[in-house]
């Protein structure tokens, strides 16, 4: 992958944290409803631990609010 490809990528994951940050508390809308589908899919590109991401960023998906 060309560093341009990984900029690029990034700023797509960076725009995503960044709409979580906005519409975390908000109903799930169409710009949001593949949101942490999307966020795994730029950690894949870019190579990143998709479980240390969230962790870093806290950004919680529906399941981390149930008792398992």
């Amino acid at each position: 992958m060309s560093k341009v490809e990984r900029v690029s990528y990034f700023s797509e994951l960076y725009k995503l944290i960044n709409l979580y940050s906005y519409k975390r508390d908000l109903v799930v809308d169409e710009e949001t409803a593949n949101f942490f589908e999307n966020v795994k899919k730029y950690c894949e590109l870019l190579e990143l631990d998709y479980e240390a991401l969230k962790k870093e960023f806290d950004l919680l998906e529906p399941s981390d609010f149930t008792d398992n």
